[in-house]
């Protein structure tokens, strides 16, 4: 079966109630389901939505990386080979085989023979294949083929002396194996023989060879999927593949949902206008009652774009952004640097996924050891992971620094209502600097007892594989603004959301240059719009690095409100009671976790946590309605909810 829907009409909703629906119907097995997406955060997503259903068999969910990788460890430990790393710097290794290339004749550069190398891996070409498959499809890299090829040969000759290997090397060897061991092959149909995928617009030919790997012979396969959100076109990843799934995948029954049930009329109307601009037309619908239209601001500059968005959202009501209901995003990364900045100059505090700074892992280990004694986390954690017996002992962990990190948190807002009663703020800072020792040592060690759940008879080498695919912190603290690109916004949502720098060269980016390229842009935009479910603001700046620039083809025509302009305060208002409540939340969370022989976050995130916060519900209707757990879970919760809500309103 396969289900086309638009934007915000559920399908990682209907993925997962399949899941639940056919193993407590007996119509699947726990132990044989697999639901594949495509980045760390949706695979994260899916495990917790799957346990808020009530389901507590173990189903494999991850990113095709991640779940391949775990097999492939496995294959190489039973047949006494050698474990390769995954490459950790991309970019120095091709660096360093560029240089070696080029010799100092003019070639491919770096992030040429990166954006062709990554084209040939996702379609499983080795460097001697890679030249005429290039050819036959039109490629033209700056540099020449012939120069890639050299840098593709050294780039793998590279990887293979260090023992090292990319990512889509991983499927690439999953199917190399299956190919030369038959054996294997229905191990692996029979070990996974219900596959789910989630996303599969984003399918790119090894992938799609991966599927038709499993499903062989049995075809017991569900994928769910929007061609108008296909935005990795630079992967492989083909749209009309799933625009005309029946051709794929012969005999599939196809389902189509065209309501969207998360957006306003207004934005979803934008959302269409720019997929029409873009040359596909939209027949997505909203199901919600209408909401405020959408804006569009223009700054003079870059600069002046940043301060109208930061001076927009410190009008706000506070709550919006401890909840972590507001997101600024771009069409690249480098775009964010000024609205971080005027963000804090506002008082506004800021989330932005960190980049080059190694593994998620790693950098919650660096934040610990800043804080803590290293030697002593390094004991813990040798000793966590040598341990199976340890499990009870590191949940309990996990509960104990859940209610630290609560009372901590309450000292740090009344040490805030003091600070601004009197100018001394000592008190503060130790509570600031006690807040944040528990919560590195909280990620680090609800890291490891994650993977200790998950993989209980793995060591030290493949709790390294799985933090090199698995984002064990990506249900970190809400407060704050996020910062993301609009290819990072993929599969998340927001209230409200500032789309920025919509405008020439950037949106379509000036690389975009076939039509294809130019309709991928349109779809980049298009999902970036329809993150807010209800306030969506359009903002683009008339001249960027000293170059005038135009409004985007894609919202020309565009129906707007007129804006006034802004002028609120440069600081936000003072603190209100949701943080005193997340703080109680927090230790009842970890009080029932403990209970519960449970993770906290498997009992409820942080984001449906801080929602409730900011909601104050009082009914479980409202918990429901402020959350995404469910009614049959906001039922259940409510009891214990609605006291701790109740009283901090009274107070």
């Amino acid at each position: 079966m396969a289900v086309i829907a638009g934007a915000g009409s559920g399908k990682t909703r209907v993925l997962t109630r399949r899941i639940a629906y056919r193993i407590a119907t007996g119509d699947a097995d726990a132990r044989h389901t697999l639901a594949l997406t495509f980045t760390r955060e949706a695979a994260g997503e899916l495990r917790r939505r799957l346990i808020r259903l009530g389901l507590r068999d173990h189903v494999d969910a991850g990113t095709f990386h991640a779940v391949l990788l775990r097999i492939l460890t496995r294959r190489w430990t039973d047949t006494g080979r050698r474990t390769k790393t995954i490459v950790n710097d991309q970019r120095r290794l091709l660096r360093g085989a560029v240089d070696e290339v080029g010799r100092g004749r003019s070639g491919a550069g770096v992030e040429t023979a990166k954006r062709e190398i990554d084209w040939a891996l996702a379609r499983g070409l080795t460097p001697q294949h890679y030249l005429a498959a290039a050819r036959r499809a039109g490629r033209r890299p700056p540099g020449g083929l012939d120069s890639v090829t050299g840098v593709f040969e050294a780039y793998t000759a590279a990887k293979r002396n260090k023992g090292l290997m990319d990512f889509d090397d991983v499927l690439a060897e999953v199917l190399a194996e299956a190919r030369r061991d038959t054996e294997f092959a229905d191990v692996l149909r029979w070990r996974f023989r219900h596959v789910l995928v989630d996303e599969a617009q984003d399918l790119n030919p090894i992938q799609h060879r991966v599927i038709d790997l499993l499903r062989a012979g049995r075809n017991d396969l569900f994928v769910v999927g929007d061609p108008a959100q296909a935005v990795y076109g630079f992967n492989g990843a083909d749209p009309d593949v799933l625009g005309e799934v029946e051709q794929h995948f012969s005999g599939i029954e196809v389902v189509r949902l065209p309501v969207n049930h998360r957006c306003t009329p207004q934005v979803v109307a934008c959302g269409s206008h720019v997929l029409d601009a873009g040359g596909q037309p939209a027949t997505i619908r909203s199901a919600r009652d209408d909401g405020p239209a959408v804006r569009v601001e223009v700054g003079d500059d870059e600069v002046a774009e940043a301060a109208a968005v930061s001076r927009h959202i410190a009008s706000l009501d506070v709550s919006l952004v401890r909840s972590g209901q507001i997101a600024v995003l771009a069409r690249t990364n480098a775009q964010l640097a000024p609205f971080e900045q005027a963000l804090r100059d506002a008082g506004v505090s800021v989330r932005r996924s960190a980049t080059g700074t190694g593994s998620p892992l790693q950098v919650a280990v660096r934040e610990a050891a800043m804080l803590t004694s290293p030697a002593a986390l390094r004991a813990w954690a040798h000793d966590t992971l040598e341990d199976i017996d340890a499990l009870d002992t590191a949940s309990a962990t996990v509960n104990d620094l859940e209610r630290r990190r609560a009372v901590a948190s309450r000292a740090r807002s009344s040490d805030s209502n003091a600070k601004r009663a009197q100018p001394h703020h000592s008190q503060l800072t130790a509570a600031r600097a006690t807040l944040a020792l528990i919560e590195a040592e909280r990620r680090v060690a609800g890291a490891l007892l994650e993977f200790l759940r998950d993989q209980p008879r793995s060591n030290g080498a493949e709790f390294r594989q799985w933090v090199a695919t698995t984002n064990p912190f990506d249900d970190r603290s809400t407060d704050g603004v996020e910062l993301l690109s609009f290819h990072a916004s993929k599969g998340r949502e927001w209230h409200t959301v500032f789309a920025t720098g919509v405008e020439t060269s950037l949106v379509p980016h000036k690389s975009a240059t076939t039509v294809a390229e130019k309709a991928e842009e349109a779809r980049l935009l298009y999902v970036a719009c329809t993150r807010a479910t209800d306030s969506l603001t359009i903002t683009r700046a008339q001249r960027r690095g000293g170059y005038e620039r135009k409004p985007s083809p894609f919202i020309a025509d565009l129906d707007v409100s007129e804006a006034p302009t802004m002028a609120p305060p440069t600081r936000l208002r003072p603190i209100d009671p949701v943080g005193a409540l997340r703080a109680r939340l927090f230790e009842w969370r970890a009080d029932a976790a403990q209970r519960a022989r449970s993770v906290p976050d498997q009992l409820l995130s942080e984001r449906d946590l801080s929602a409730i916060a900011a909601a104050m519900p009082t009914t479980a209707a409202e918990i429901d309605a402020a959350t995404a757990i469910g009614m049959i879970t906001a039922t259940r919760l409510a009891a214990d909810i609605v006291p701790l809500v109740v009283a901090e309103h009274d107070a």
